[in-house]
Order: C-alpha cells, then sequence, then structure tokens
C-alpha cells in the first residue's frame, strides 16, 4: 500500500490508534515537565532568597539577644 497527501506526494503510513495514543501520551508528558520545570526553579529561587532573608534576621536577633546570654548563673 501507498499513501499520499493532499498534494499527491507519498507520504509514510498514517499511525495506528496506538501509537498514537502513545505518541499523544509522550509529547503531553513532555509539555507537563517543560512547563513545570520552569515554575519549581522559580519557586527554589525564590524559597532561597526567603532563606537568605529569614537566617540574616535571626542574625540581627542574636546580636542582639546574645550578649544577655554570656554571663553564668551560680
Amino acid at each position: 500500500m501507498l499513501w499520499q497527501d493532499d498534494q499527491g506526494s507519498l507520504v509514510t503510513r498514517p499511525p495506528s490508534p496506538a501509537e498514537a495514543a502513545v505518541e499523544a501520551g509522550a509529547l503531553g508528558s513532555f509539555a507537563g515537565l517543560a512547563f513545570a520545570g520552569p515554575v519549581c526553579a522559580l519557586g527554589a529561587v525564590a524559597r532561597w532568597r526567603l532563606d537568605l532573608r529569614r537566617i540574616e534576621a535571626w542574625g540581627r536577633e542574636w546580636d542582639l539577644a546574645g550578649p544577655q546570654w554570656g554571663h553564668r548563673t551560680t
């Protein structure tokens, strides 16, 4: 059997329904991962920046409270 397109050129055999379903699933999964990757990376960068701010705030607070804990009670 030969298959032709609308212009009469020879083309490859069309995919079976199972092959089309597998291809659609693979391409859909790839598209989902391609979207989720940058979103997760952006979330990781935002979390990293917020953690830096939180650690710096803890450092400033410790600079104020730490000297009060320096003496020993007997």
